[in-house]
């Protein structure tokens, strides 16, 4: 295996000796200042441009398009791996990035407030969002692999679950309150403002990965794609299948959650936000629960289990009665579910993969899932323009569910530690 794969085990410090540590690291508190607040408000303009495409072309076509649109730019992040890798301060790419993120946002939002906004112009600016939040995501990605320690980064994934997420809760409930009162345009505005938090707040950081050894781009390129398709890489191309799986469903949760709130309830917004936010809800619960545990020895199993457990959220989502407190219990699974399989997959990540590479691999993997989320973003736009939340659901669990059993069938995958 990669990397660190092989550190000393031996000894290992306690649960909350290892989130003491983590909450002691000055640069590590100020970077999840920064990030907290991009990602906040990036939890803002999740839970509003769904909401937004639909209320300007109610076609669930056109939501899935927007879904693709976001996915087919993330995919791009394999290009923009190497340069995060290169750059000796990565504050560089927060403090650059975030505030060209913000106008477009703030185009959005004023587009719908005045009247300008077609489809198309939406379809444009979604497409700038996306296209900049994939160095900053690489960057954000890669940012604790260089401050902390292997056996830091579980409890670094709880605390920043629990600090982000509290917040995130927040955002997406402002975010549900914005479209009920005010239309999803404020939300935009909202995320707009988070950004420009986030490129202030990151001007005081040092991010300064170990110098690589390559000296060009395309040696840099290269050399990524090497951790992933080389021989000691193998395991991950068996991850990758897996993961294209998972992101294949990547754009489901939020067509089924409105679709539901289109149907369901009735057109209701605040169906709409509080499905949402218990997603969020749960994803933060995963956080906390895998920071606490610090399972570095079962990573594939959890990642397994996480996947299958998905799936069965989703059924439920579907097949329950028509109650809120019901659908909301089974979201909340289903977000504790799916962040669990996130946060150990990329806690596994930081811990196996050497700092100054870790841009890159994340960036490269992220391909493989990136990719399947656009054709999955269109097919299940299609299936959700259907009108039928039982068959959109049926599909989403089901293949949920399958990628868990290939999670286990795969013996390397379902055996990474670290």
């Amino acid at each position: 295996m990669p990397g660190r794969l092989n550190a000393e085990r031996s000894s290992p410090p306690s649960g909350g000796s290892r989130f003491r540590s983590v909450l002691s690291n000055r640069q590590y508190l100020i970077f999840l200042a920064s990030s907290n607040a991009a990602t906040v408000g990036y939890g803002v303009y999740a839970i509003s441009i769904v909401w937004l495409t639909y209320s300007l072309s109610h076609s669930f076509l056109d939501v899935g398009i927007v879904i693709a649109i976001e996915y087919a730019c993330y995919t791009l992040t394999f290009l923009t791996g190497p340069v995060v890798d290169r750059v000796r301060n990565q504050r560089v790419i927060f403090v650059v990035s975030y505030p060209i993120q913000a106008v477009a946002a703030a185009a959005i939002g004023l587009g719908v407030l005045l009247h300008f906004l077609s489809i198309p112009v939406l379809f444009g600016l979604v497409a700038v969002i996306s296209i900049l939040w994939d160095m900053t995501w690489a960057a954000m990605n890669a940012a604790p692999g260089v401050l902390l320690t292997p056996d830091e980064q579980f409890a670094a994934a709880g605390i920043s679950g629990a600090i982000g997420g509290g917040v995130n809760i927040a955002g997406y409930a402002v975010g549900g309150a914005l479209i009920l009162l005010v239309g999803a345009d404020g939300g935009m505005l909202l995320y707009a403002a988070l950004l420009v938090a986030g490129a202030v707040f990151a001007l005081p950081l040092t991010i300064a990965p170990p110098p690589t050894p390559e000296k060009t781009f395309a040696e840099s390129f290269w050399s990524g794609w090497g951790l992933v398709t080389g021989g000691e890489g193998r395991p991950f191309l068996q991850l990758a299948a897996v993961d294209s799986l998972q992101g294949f469903l990547a754009g489901g949760a939020a067509l089924l959650i409105t679709l539901l709130a289109a149907t369901t309830y009735h057109a209701s917004g605040a169906a709409y936000s509080i499905l949402f936010v218990a997603d969020i809800v749960g994803g933060v619960a995963a956080g906390l629960a895998l920071g606490q545990l610090n399972p570095r020895g079962a990573v594939g199993g959890i990642m397994a289990v996480a996947l299958a457990a998905s799936g069965a959220a989703l059924l439920l989502a579907v097949g329950l009665p028509a109650s809120l407190v019901l659908g909301a219990l089974a979201w909340t699974g289903f977000g504790f579910a799916n962040s669990s399989y996130l946060d150990a997959k990329y806690a596994f990540y930081r811990g196996a993969i050497a700092p100054e590479k870790l841009g890159r691999f994340v960036s490269n993997m992220y391909l493989f899932p990136g990719a399947a989320s656009v054709v999955g973003a269109l097919l299940l736009g299609w299936v959700a323009s259907l009108g039928r939340p039982v068959a959109l659901g049926g599909i989403a669990g089901g293949l949920f569910l399958a990628a868990g059993v290939l999670a286990l069938a795969l013996p390397r995958v379902r055996r990474f530690a670290y």
